[in-house]
């Protein structure tokens, strides 16, 4: 499948390329576009562009950030994992790449490496608060009462809409 798949995105390249059918797009040009797909909700086209991106410079970190988001909200979490990590290692201090692998652990229920995620991200941006909120869920899961309630109130006090509600939900009054 994946020999496939690569095969159909360099005929694909090829063709724009070389066919005259329209001019060569530069990397940016994919991810803009793919980026445009992902903000309208067509993470299929989204993927599909960043595909191309990616086959056309896979050193470009752009490329593949934008595509593990896409893959997150197409619920590829394990594809997610592999793009966001392959995108900190062209930038080690990105904490929405640390952030969004974060979100794909855990959903895939791997609690540990998602704490450490979103830890690396608030480390990085210490106010950042969709990565405290969603640290403080973790914590929860790993039955960690305390952590998850004062993550959650940072964040809430960061602005995150959501932290109010889950505090709410969990019968925690401000």
């Amino acid at each position: 499948m994946k020999s496939f798949f690569s095969f159909t995105v360099a005929v694909m390249l090829f063709i724009t390329i070389f066919s005259g059918m329209g001019s060569a797009d530069t990397v940016k040009d994919y991810v803009r576009r793919g980026e445009t797909f992902y903000e309208q909700g067509r993470f299929d086209e989204s993927l599909a562009e960043l595909n191309l991106a990616v086959a056309l410079n896979d050193g470009y970190f752009d490329a593949w950030f934008a595509r593990g988001k896409a893959m997150i909200e197409l619920g590829r979490h394990q594809e997610a994992v592999r793009d966001l990590t392959k995108a900190l290692e062209l930038k080690k201090n990105c904490a929405r790449s640390h952030y969004h692998r974060g979100r794909s652990y855990s959903a895939m229920k791997e609690y540990g490496r998602a704490a450490e995620d979103f830890s690396q991200a608030i480390e990085i941006r210490s106010k950042y608060d969709k990565a405290f909120f969603e640290r403080g869920k973790v914590k929860y899961f790993q039955n960690d009462t305390t952590g998850a309630i004062k993550d959650v109130r940072r964040a809430a006090k960061l602005g995150n809409n959501e932290a109010p509600v889950w505090l709410e939900q969990h019968g925690i009054i401000e």
